[in-house]
């Protein structure tokens, strides 16, 4: 298990189609928005994870990362972009990239767990809150 990562643990874990992960994360906003930006405000460098209702994955991944998560769980925790795509390794080139780089000013980065596995940005624009997921 030393050395190995979650894909090689644990298997793939889905990704999650755009539309279902902005859904998703729509709906975490309307009850945990405050800890989201929290997260943001700690690090420019540092990613909201997002779980959502966690399936058999999301608490392998964050047993992985030394948290408890019980099944059905939802939770957001910061992390390092550059931990997150260590620990992420089945992401493509390009997204692992893009944890890695700061947040841009008035963005928020989320790795969402719900069911699967998808990248959002959440900038906010004149009191809006934009959400997009990363292609």
């Amino acid at each position: 298990m030393i050395g190995r990562s979650l894909n090689q643990r644990y298997g793939n874990i889905m990704r999650l189609s755009p539309e279902d992960a902005v859904a998703r994360l729509e709906q975490l906003l309307a009850l945990r928005a405050e800890d989201v930006v929290r997260v943001r405000a700690e690090d420019a460098r540092a990613v909201a994870c997002c779980v959502v209702d966690a399936d058999e994955g999301a608490v392998r991944a964050c047993r992985a990362l030394g948290l408890a998560m019980k099944p059905g769980g939802t939770a957001v925790f910061g992390l390092l972009g550059t931990d997150a795509a260590k620990t992420f390794t089945t992401l493509p080139r390009h997204h692992r990239g893009w944890l890695e780089t700061p947040c841009a000013p008035r963005e928020t980065k989320v790795l969402l767990l719900a069911g699967g596995i998808a990248l959002l940005s959440l900038v906010t624009e004149s009191g809006k809150v934009r959400v997009s997921a990363l292609a």
